[in-house]
C-alpha cells in the first residue's frame, strides 16, 4: 500500500522522496532540521572534498529505502505488510533513526561513549523522541519506533532497520560513494530489493549471488578507502582528541549535559558549526600552547602521520604490538606509560584500533537461495566468500606529528621482535 503523500522532495541519490503529512510535520521540527548542521561522514571532507553531506538527507534516504522495502520485498508472493500503520511506523522510524546523532556523526562518538561515560547517539535520539515527540508520534507507536531505533524490536520487520543488508546501510553507501567520488558503494540497491524474499523472519536474496556479493564487497571497499582511510582516521582522532579536551576545560559542555537538558535551544546549538566555532575562538586564544597547536592543524589541514599501521587477519590478532595500540586507544594510563617507554610526549600519542573488517556480519547473516531453501551467503560456492568471505581483519595504528614518526615507528616494530 502507497501512503498518500503532501509534499515531494528532491534527493541527488534517490529522485523525488514523498512525505506523509506526519512526516512532514516531523521534517520542519526544529530538532530534525538540526540534522542539517551535522555532517554524514564528519571531516572526511578533508580528503575528499564532495563529502559535504549531511545526516538530513541520510534520513531522508533511509525512510525511501524503508519504502522500497515494504513495497517490492515479498512475503509468499505478496508484500511484506499492506497495513497502513505499520507502514507508516516503519517509515517514521527510518526517518528518525539518526535525530541524536552528536556533531561531526560518527567522528566524536567512539570518544564519547568509551572514554567520556556518554551515550550512544541512539540513546540521545530515543531521549529526544520521548522529550519531544511524544505528543506527535504517539498515534504512530512511538514505542515501537523508539525499540526500532535501537535495535531492540522483537518485531521481525525490525530487520529491515537493523541488520547486515537494512535501509540504513543501503542508503548511507550509495549516498556516500556519490559524495565521495568512489566507485565501490555504488550498488544495484534497485536489483537486491526486488530479489529478496521474506522468509520466517529474515530477507532471503534470489539465486543471484553474484548481486548480493558485490553489495558486500562495496561496503568493505567503502570501508577500506573511505571510513578507514590513512587521512580520514587522522583528522577523526584529532578531532576526537580536541573534543575531549574541550569538554575537559568547559570550552563545550558534556554530551550528557547536553541529554539532560530540557532546553530545546541548547540542543539545536549542539551541531557542528558549535565545534568549528569553538576551534577557532580556541586557536586564537586558547591557553593550552600543544591543544593550540592541535587545533590549529586540524583548521589548516595538516594531518597528523601514521607512524604505525599494520593490518592483520584474525588469526593472528594476537600481535604484540597490535594489542598495544588496543589497550592505549582509550586508556590514559596506558597511552602514557606507551610514551615514557617510546619516548614521545602522550599528548601527542593518537593510537586508532580500527574495528574488526569483514563481508559478513554472522550476527546479522544474510541468505540466498529463496523458497524454502536459503543458505548464508558464506556458504556460497563464489570465489569472493571461499577466500574471504568468512575472515576478518584487524587494523592498529597511531599518528603522531611528522617530528616523532621515525621514533614511534622504531619501537613498534621492536615489539613483535621481543
Amino acid at each position: 500500500m502507497v501512503l498518500k503523500t503532501q509534499k515531494q522532495i528532491y534527493d541527488n541519490v534517490h529522485g523525488y522522496i514523498g512525505l506523509t503529512e506526519v512526516e512532514l510535520q516531523v521534517v520542519d521540527t526544529p530538532l530534525f532540521q538540526r540534522l542539517r548542521n551535522v555532517a554524514q561522514l564528519g571531516p572526511a571532507n578533508l580528503v575528499y572534498p564532495g563529502a559535504t553531506h549531511t545526516r538530513f538527507e541520510h534520513c531522508l534516504g533511509t525512510m525511501f529505502v524503508m519504502d522500497q522495502f515494504l513495497q517490492h520485498v515479498r512475503s509468499g508472493g505478496a508484500p511484506i505488510t499492506e497495513d497502513p500503520d505499520t507502514i507508516q511506523t516503519m517509515r517514521l522510524a527510518a526517518l528518525l533513526h539518526d535525530i541524536g546523532h552528536y556533531p561531526m556523526s560518527h567522528t566524536l562518538e567512539n570518544v564519547i561513549t568509551r572514554k567520556m561515560g556518554g551515550s550512544s547517539h541512539t540513546r540521545f535520539g530515543t531521549a529526544l523522541l520521548g522529550g519531544f515527540y511524544k505528543e506527535l508520534l504517539s498515534p504512530y507507536g512511538i514505542g515501537k519506533i523508539t525499540a526500532m531505533i535501537r535495535g531492540e524490536n522483537r518485531d521481525p520487520l525490525g530487520m529491515l532497520l537493523s541488520s547486515a543488508f537494512d535501509a540504513d546501510k543501503s542508503d548511507y553507501l550509495l549516498r556516500d560513494a556519490y559524495h565521495t567520488g568512489v566507485g565501490y558503494g555504488r550498488v544495484g540497491l534497485q536489483r537486491l530489493i526486488r530479489n529478496a524474499s521474506f522468509e520466517r523472519g529474515r530477507i532471503v536474496f534470489g539465486k543471484d549471488d553474484e548481486a548480493v556479493e558485490s553489495f558486500l564487497v562495496g561496503r568493505y571497499h567503502m570501508y577500506r578507502s573511505v571510513y578507514h582511510h590513512k587521512t580520514v582516521t587522522a583528522f577523526y582522532v584529532m578531532a576526537s582528541r580536541i573534543f575531549e579536551r574541550f569538554v575537559e576545560e568547559n570550552v563545550i559542555r558534556h554530551p550528557n549535559d547536553i541529554l539532560g537538558s530540557a532546553d530545546e535551544s541548547e540542543i539545536l546549538a549542539y551541531d557542528d558549526h558549535m565545534v568549528y566555532s569553538a576551534m577557532h575562538g580556541y586557536a586564537r586564544d586558547g591557553k593550552d600552547a600543544q591543544l593550540r597547536e592541535l587545533v590549529r592543524m586540524f583548521l589548516l589541514r595538516k594531518p597528523l602521520s601514521a607512524a604505525f599501521m599494520n593490518v592483520i587477519p584474525e588469526e593472528r590478532e594476537r600481535s604484540q604490538a597490535n594489542l598495544v595500540v588496543k589497550e592505549m586507544e582509550y586508556d590514559d594510563h596506558r597511552r602514557e606509560s606507551f610514551a615514557a617507554e617510546a619516548g614521545v610526549p602522550a599528548e601527542w600519542i593518537f593510537p586508532a584500533y580500527v574495528r574488526d573488517l569483514g563481508l559478513v556480519d554472522d550476527r546479522t547473516p544474510i541468505f540466498v537461495g529463496g523458497r524454502g531453501h536459503g543458505r548464508k551467503i558464506t556458504d556460497s560456492h563464489g570465489l569472493i566468500m571461499q577466500v574471504i568471505g568468512k575472515r576478518r581483519l584487524y587494523d592498529a595504528r597511531i599518528y603522531v606529528p611528522r617530528r616523532y614518526k621515525s621514533r614511534i615507528a622504531g619501537y613498534m616494530r621492536g615489539l613483535d621482535r621481543v
